[in-house]
């Protein structure tokens, strides 16, 4: 499942870089919840061990992450270009 997939399905509409349409998310996102959707949009996934969570911001980019019951944040930021991203390993307000 990529991230274009889960927009489609939410409805939603927004122009994004083409790679993060791509972005392949796995499966974990077959039930998203449409959490927020304004200048920052927010979905999420509640699985049985953690939270899949997706933010996206145009302004800021887009970031997949694994939520643990821990409060314990590991994921990924795509950035603008292609080849620029950053791993994230912190807790941020997006995420909860």
């Amino acid at each position: 499942m990529h991230v274009k997939d889960i927009l489609d399905d939410l409805d939603i509409r927004i122009k994004l870089p083409q790679h993060w349409y791509s972005t392949d998310v796995s499966n974990d996102f077959e039930e998203p919840e449409l959490v927020e959707n304004g200048e920052i949009i927010k979905i999420k996934a509640e699985g049985e061990n953690n939270t899949k969570v997706i933010v996206i911001d145009v302004n800021d980019g887009m970031s997949v992450v694994t939520v643990f019951p821990d409060k314990k944040v590991i994921g990924v930021k795509y950035l603008d270009n292609k080849d620029d991203f950053e791993y994230i390993g912190h807790p941020s307000d997006l995420y909860f």
